[in-house]
């Protein structure tokens, strides 16, 4: 087996997204990029029902990407941005940030927030000005990190099931394609989310092994997730940003 060097390869939900690609290229590596997920949107026509209700909450949640897409289905824009738009809202993240700006037009609060739990102290912070339940569109492998902290503190959310995360079932093929075979592995390799990791470590166990490689997770819940597997984390990006990614590569 061979490790690149200046390599990076993506395990990531979103290979359109090349923001990280142009980066890193700007920084003289070489980049493979690999869709590890698919998603299947659900509960439309409950989420419009929820969205058209707005009066009964006092802000949205939206923890990825996938989750605004579920909104923009459910809603036209200037619906969203009419019921939506005065309320107290909020993002985990730059990404969902800036998507639910472009396809909402809503401003959230949250963006430097990198977690749900970092998220959850955010709002915490001005818990006194929230009297009734905060919406909070969700994927069927969500977690119950916000839905506990703030329950800590008396604040409510209510969740809908709005999307599936399921393996991409052409995985096998595109991990063979960009390992020359299973015999190259990038000497960086570069994990999004621990869903991301399941849907490709029965492929990549082995490469991963060789003592070349670094391995990157994106946030401590990816960083768990490589751990319960016994895989040597190499670093950590604090946030999902090709800044932050750039920082574990040094």
């Amino acid at each position: 087996m061979t490790v690149l060097k200046n390599t990076v390869l993506l395990l990531k939900s979103d290979t359109t997204d090349d923001k990280y690609t142009k980066l890193l290229q700007a920084r003289n590596f070489k980049v493979m990029a690999v869709k590890t997920l698919v998603f299947e949107y659900k509960n439309a026509a409950i989420l419009r029902e929820k969205l058209l209700s707005a009066d009964k909450y006092s802000g949205i949640l939206l923890s990825s990407p996938r989750c605004v897409s579920a909104v923009s289905q459910a809603l036209e824009k200037r619906l969203v941005q009419e019921l939506w738009g005065p309320k107290s809202n909020y993002t985990v993240g730059e990404s969902t940030y800036k998507e639910a700006l472009d396809k909402l037009g809503v401003e959230c609060q949250g963006k430097e927030s990198g977690n749900a739990k970092n998220l959850a102290q955010l709002i915490i912070q001005s818990k006194a000005q929230f009297t009734k339940p905060f919406l909070f569109p969700h994927g069927n492998l969500k977690t119950d990190t916000l839905k506990l902290e703030l329950g800590r503190e008396n604040l409510q959310i209510e969740g809908v099931l709005v999307y599936d995360t399921l393996p991409n079932p052409d995985i096998a093929q595109e991990l063979s394609e960009c390992t020359n075979n299973f015999t190259d592995i990038p000497e960086f390799v570069i994990y999004f989310s621990p869903s991301g990791l399941h849907s490709s470590i029965e492929y990549l166990r082995k490469l991963l092994t060789d003592r070349g490689v670094k391995i990157i997770a994106i946030g401590p819940v990816t960083e768990l997730a490589l751990q319960d597997l016994n895989l040597t984390v190499h670093a950590v990006a604090k946030s999902p940003t090709p800044e932050e990614v750039i920082k574990t590569l040094t």
